[in-house]
């Protein structure tokens, strides 16, 4: 019993080692627009209004895992939406990152599923799903204390109640720059 517990404890500072934790603050700009998918007769899926300009800011925390890979959970206020509207977010990310550790930076690709939640709206009168879920994809790159990222996010969460057979699903094109405390 003596020897597993020393070998477990071993192997956990093992671990541990491999594993490197950074946490930041992150922030940027989002391009988002709402995508509408028309009932079987229509056919067709298009954006639904213009492109509108938002923002998006909050924490995150970087782990380090052997080769290449790393996981970061972010916790972010969004604003997306379409031209002439707007909706707030609490947003939760996870980048999963593979890069490739040259000398002074890390270029990287991602895969960011998302969760959110809307916590404010401009919209009178919408009948608002208040639930959003999707999948993101995008590179990046770590140079020094900073991270430089573009994805682009589908939702695949219906976040306008439509009568009939259509739904709405949000877009979004997000540029971030973050900095590791």
């Amino acid at each position: 019993m003596k020897r597993t517990l020393i070998l477990l404890a071993i192997l956990v500072m093992a671990g541990s080692a491999e594993a490197k934790i950074r946490v930041g603050l992150k922030g940027g700009m989002n391009f988002a627009n709402l995508s509408t998918n028309v009932s079987p007769e229509g056919g067709s899926t298009a954006p639904d209004s213009h492109i509108r300009t938002g923002w998006h800011a909050g924490a995150m925390m970087n782990i380090g895992l052997p080769v290449g890979l790393t996981i970061q959970p972010e916790l972010l206020y969004s604003s997306k939406g379409a031209k002439g509207t707007s909706v707030g977010y609490i947003e939760i990310p996870v980048d999963l990152q593979w890069g490739i550790k040259l000398p002074l930076l890390r270029p990287y690709l991602t895969l960011t599923p998302y969760a959110s939640y809307a916590v404010n709206n401009n919209i009178s009168g919408a009948d608002i799903n208040k639930w959003d879920g999707g999948v993101g994809a995008g590179v990046g790159v770590d140079i020094w204390k900073f991270q430089v990222s573009v994805k682009y996010f589908f939702g695949f969460s219906n976040v306008a109640k439509h009568s009939g057979d259509s739904s709405t699903q949000n877009r979004n094109l997000m540029f971030s720059l973050g900095i590791f405390l």
